[in-house]
């Protein structure tokens, strides 16, 4: 595609990549609800109207940031549940390297925050993409369960992975279990989720 005019001379690919890193700064000042498209244009050096071409409003900006953090730590989910000896270590261990991932990266766990959480999860769960991007991980996974007979046969991945991702989004957000002396991830996970799924 050909370069840009105006404001972003590298066109659409460099606009989007600029406004999201905007959006990611004012998540991070203002938290979600704080932040307007006003602010956005500020942090980017743009008009409003120029943000608006992008994104239709602040919650496409969630969405995006969201997407792009969650994809890009995807493969490494991927890579990692598929080297767990079987189904119950899938989904203990993976769902605790995704929770873990999400807690070290400072603009999912600001998004995730209890003051941000209602907000973004909201946004996140309104138009399925929390659902989605969780099935795009644990889709096959529980998919090969089911066809091994490991998972209960009556549970719908794609149902399943929406609760999975409303996990995934309230335990990125819980400061307590960053202490190591509260509840783990782990301990949760193996003792509330996974006795409803094995067969």
């Amino acid at each position: 595609m050909g370069r840009g005019r105006g404001p972003f001379a590298g066109g659409p690919e460099e606009a989007r990549r600029r406004l999201v890193g905007a959006a990611e700064e004012c998540f991070l000042d203002y938290g979600v609800r704080r932040t307007t498209m006003d602010d956005v244009a500020r942090r980017a050096g743009v008009s409003r109207p120029t943000v608006y071409r992008y994104f239709s409003d602040r919650d496409a900006l969630v969405v995006e940031v969201v997407t792009l953090r969650a994809r890009a730590f995807a493969g490494r989910a991927r890579e990692y549940i598929a080297g767990r000896s079987d189904f119950p270590s899938k989904i203990v261990d993976g769902l605790t390297f995704l929770v873990r991932g999400g807690q070290r990266d400072p603009i999912l766990r600001t998004l995730l925050r209890p003051d941000n959480l209602s907000a973004t999860s909201g946004i996140l769960t309104a138009g399925r993409v929390a659902e989605q991007l969780s099935l795009e991980v644990w889709e096959p996974v529980l998919v090969a369960a089911q066809q091994a007979g490991e998972m209960q046969p009556d549970l719908d991945p794609r149902e399943l992975c929406g609760l999975m991702a409303d996990l995934e989004l309230m335990l990125i957000g819980r400061q307590d279990l960053l202490d190591p002396d509260g509840p783990g991830v782990r301990d949760l996970v193996g003792e509330f989720l996974l006795p409803a799924l094995v067969a």
